[in-house]
């Protein structure tokens, strides 16, 4: 079972059924959301995000995918992930974060909200020396983002999206635990 993290406005939560909905209007249904992630259909396919959610709940998040949705106020904004190690050929023994807002909840600082709470948890769940993420080589906000927490190149790497329907560049990024234990407590 995956704990509730708290943040100063936000609420990680575990997903559930109820996030169908949301998850298709704010992200599936959108371009501009769906436009960088990998995993969703474009045009969106009806009941792709009730797949999505079904697969998520079924599935041992420790050994597949810990997602948690996003919440302010109770009001779901996204989803933050953790997706066991192997997911990244180029970091196999890593974590690998991640993350999407709706496009109204985006500019506020939610998503560094929410990937500081779950950088925490996930050091310490996995017990693991780095984790990993990746990110479009043309998606500034999120490389950004990632490079505010510490994270650092690693590589580079092509990946298949599915809403765009070509493969695209992406690069590969690290966070050692050690730079974030640093960093946290110089916070």
């Amino acid at each position: 079972m995956l704990p509730v993290l708290k943040t100063k406005r936000l609420l990680l939560r575990p997903l559930q059924t109820g996030d169908a909905d949301a998850i298709a209007t704010l992200g599936g249904r959108d371009f501009e959301v769906a436009r960088w992630l990998t995993g969703c259909s474009w045009p969106y396919q009806d009941g792709e995000a009730e797949e999505y959610v079904a697969k998520t709940l079924a599935a041992e998040p420790m050994e597949a995918e810990a997602v948690f949705a996003i919440t302010l106020g109770g009001v779901f904004v996204g989803v933050i992930a953790i997706e066991a190690p192997g997911d990244l050929a180029e970091e196999p023994e890593c974590p690998t974060l991640g993350y999407w807002l709706g496009r109204p909840f985006q500019g506020f600082g939610y998503a560094d909200e929410a990937v500081e709470a779950i950088l925490g948890w996930a050091f310490r769940t996995h017990d693991c020396q780095a984790i990993a993420a990746r990110a479009f080589e043309d998606n500034v906000a999120s490389r950004g983002l990632l490079r505010k927490h510490g994270f650092k190149p690693a590589c580079k790497t092509m990946r298949f999206a599915k809403p765009l329907d070509r493969d695209v560049s992406c690069i590969v990024v690290r966070l050692e635990r050690a730079a974030f234990d640093r960093r946290r407590a110089a916070a």
